[in-house]
């Protein structure tokens, strides 16, 4: 039995009490039998033991199990054979309670786990001999008992019948220990057994059939091969031990690729980087709790949890990050993003099935959802228990179309859409693991620091999130500046858009006057009253210098231009950022736009304010004094001022 450790339900309880108690039938019966016999009997008995014993303390254990076979069973068989049901019985009794206080003493194994070894061997060989109709050898006379293809076939019977009760007696134990299907248990390491059983039967009938006793001769003739019979066992265990590395390795390697691959998609939709990873965590903790067991099942689960949104790639990015409800037409492609991301990876050829769960996240208990519109159980029970996560973690995190929901509020959505999107019984379990789910986020950090590095760090998220944000606002600055129609509302399309992807507290747009200085004409953000006619003498401060050699400023002192009053404003800017305003490389510059914060910029923010630059150039008349008086008569005052 199984030495893995866990809290026993009541019917594995009443299992082992049941098998421990026809083990004290037979053993008794056995005992009693064995007793009963002479000396002669005695000393060929001993000579067993010892040779069980002996064997029985070099046992394999089978990987992932922890179930030892041993070469023992060859001197159990042949005990069997020479003895009857009786010596059989006990033979297996003694080799089960040396093996068990091995265990006891090497890896704690419960003393229900003892019970059980010493109950199940003795039950399956005294059934098996019975059966079979066993007959003692010991000291039967050779003409009466021949070595023939009738005493060969008892053999096979009596082998096979132990070996299937044996190996069920073990595989209901584990089965219910780890809440598995016992069939699955029995076809996945029945061979190893089989072959120790076969192998044992063969041997031990060569060993007393022909003497009728343990022939100390005989015996040191067949050690090389139960040696053999050994070393083939252990060869063959570490082999599969090694396999068995290799392949939680390459499945590491696999999940940690996907795991990188979906944390890039969400990256580009904006969503919050701890996202996959709880999404994966709740649901892989509320399917242990629903009961799903299937290892198959539970690795597609942790591979769809992670990869269920990769058919956003097929969604435009407009759509994904929309701040503002979806019109009928972007909700039709949305949709899509189900189907697209279950046939890509239906070509990688998963072990498990990822594809249905991916495929059918989005279908509702009622049949109203997407895209084939299943309904109740024919819902892969996958997909159900995804969507309620997702559902969940979405309601809870911030979306650009609106700020998170409370536990509460969330909670109260779940349970209007019982029933009629997800699964009820999903939803409840839930809702009643949801405290320890919200702790195991709590000690997430914790646990996972140090031993499992993070696939992709924060920062590496942040670059493609920026990436992505960088691309969104500079297509709806290239739409939106020729739309302007003035100086004015270009400055503020510009504006609204640089300080979405850059750290600028303060923005102002400057324009050459006739009297050789630059002027304030547009300007956003803290302190923007300062800046009332605001004049800078060209090729001096900061502005001005940008605009005499027609070169970027990075990071200058924010003083030198808006003097002590920048260190008191309600965000204190520190830093400036100035970038010439050019048709061309040899042009006089239109102007300059200047970013000022309370952080440092970088080559990025610089690239950008060039890059915004270049397009306010290509979408406007040049700035003059003139214009700029004009139109700010025309607006009732500054272009700005609305704005602190």
């Amino acid at each position: 039995m199984s030495d893995t450790a866990r809290p026993a339900p009541t019917i594995l309880t009443t299992y082992v009490t049941a098998v421990a108690c026809l083990g004290a039938v037979v053993v008794s019966l056995s005992v009693s039998e064995l007793l009963n016999q002479g000396p002669d009997f005695r000393t060929q008995w001993f000579s067993l033991v010892a040779l069980t014993v002996v064997s029985g303390l070099i046992p394999v254990t089978l990987p992932n199990l922890s179930v030892s076979i041993s070469i023992s069973e060859t001197f159990v068989i042949a005990g069997t054979l020479l003895f009857g049901a009786a010596g059989g019985t006990v033979l297996v009794l003694i080799d089960a309670l040396f093996i068990s206080l091995r265990l006891r003493f090497s890896r704690r194994i419960q003393w229900k786990q003892i019970i059980f070894n010493l109950a199940a061997g003795p039950v399956a060989v005294w059934v098996a001999a019975r059966l079979a109709g066993i007959h003692p050898l010991f000291e039967t006379d050779p003409g009466i008992a021949k070595f023939d293809f009738w005493f060969i076939g008892k053999l096979a019977i009596f082998t096979s019948i132990y070996f299937v009760l044996g190996s069920w007696f073990l595989a209901i134990a584990i089965a219910l220990q780890r809440q598995l299907r016992p069939y699955e248990i029995w076809i996945k390491y029945s061979r190893e057994l089989l072959v120790n059983y076969g192998a044992g039967g063969s041997i031990g009938a060569l060993l007393v059939y022909n003497t009728r006793t343990v022939d100390p001769i005989f015996v040191a003739a067949i050690i090389p091969l139960l040696i053999l019979l050994f070393l083939t066992y252990h060869w063959t265990q570490k082999r599969l031990v090694a396999e068995r590395q290799k392949v939680v390795e390459l499945n590491r390697v696999f999940l940690s690729t996907i795991e990188a691959l979906a944390l890039a998609i969400d990256a580009k939709d904006q969503v919050t980087h701890g996202h996959i990873r709880r999404v994966q965590r709740y649901t892989m903790t509320l399917a242990e709790a629903l009961g799903v067991k299937d290892e198959k099942q539970l690795d597609a689960l942790k591979a769809a949890a992670l990869l269920h949104d990769t058919g956003k790639l097929a969604v435009p990015e407009y759509i994904l990050n929309k701040p503002g409800p979806l019109t009928p037409a972007e909700f039709e492609r949305m949709k899509v993003h189900a189907a697209v991301g279950a046939d890509i990876l239906k070509s990688i050829n998963f072990p498990y099935p990822v594809e249905p769960i991916v495929r059918h996240h989005h279908e509702n208990w009622d049949g109203s959802g997407y895209p084939d519109g299943l309904r109740a159980h024919d819902i892969p029970v996958g997909a159900r228990i995804l969507s309620v996560v997702d559902c969940y973690d979405a309601l809870t995190s911030d979306r650009p179309y609106r700020p998170r929901y409370s536990r509460q509020h969330a909670e109260q959505v779940l349970r209007e859409r019982r029933g009629t999107w997800y699964d009820p019984w999903v939803v409840d379990e839930f809702l009643r693991i949801l405290d320890r789910l919200e702790a195991m986020d709590a000690d997430e950090s914790v646990a996972t620091s140090g031993t499992h590095p993070p696939v992709l760090s924060p920062s590496q998220l942040d670059v493609i999130t920026a990436t992505t944000a960088e691309e969104r606002e500079f297509n709806e600055l290239r739409r939106e500046l020729p739309l302007a129609g003035s100086v004015a509302g270009a400055a503020e399309v510009l504006f609204r858009h640089v300080r979405r992807v850059m750290p600028a507290a303060t923005l102002i747009l400057f324009a050459p006057s006739e009297k050789n200085e630059l002027s304030a004409v547009a300007c956003s953000g803290v302190g923007v009253s300062a800046t009332d006619e605001f004049q800078i003498p060209i090729g001096e401060r900061i502005s001005g210098w940008c605009y005499a050699h027609k070169q970027a400023v990075l990071n200058s002192n924010a003083a030198l231009e808006l003097g002590p009053v920048a260190r008191t404003l309600s965000v204190p800017l520190r830093y400036a950022l100035a970038v010439p305003i050019l048709n061309g490389p040899v042009s006089t510059p239109l102007g300059v736009i200047t970013a000022y914060g309370s952080e440092p910029f970088n080559n990025d923010h610089k690239r950008m304010l060039e890059s915004a630059a270049t397009l306010f150039a290509a979408a406007v008349s040049p700035p003059t004094q003139k214009d700029t008086r004009q139109e700010n008569q025309r607006l009732g005052g500054r272009s700005d001022s609305r704005i602190h």
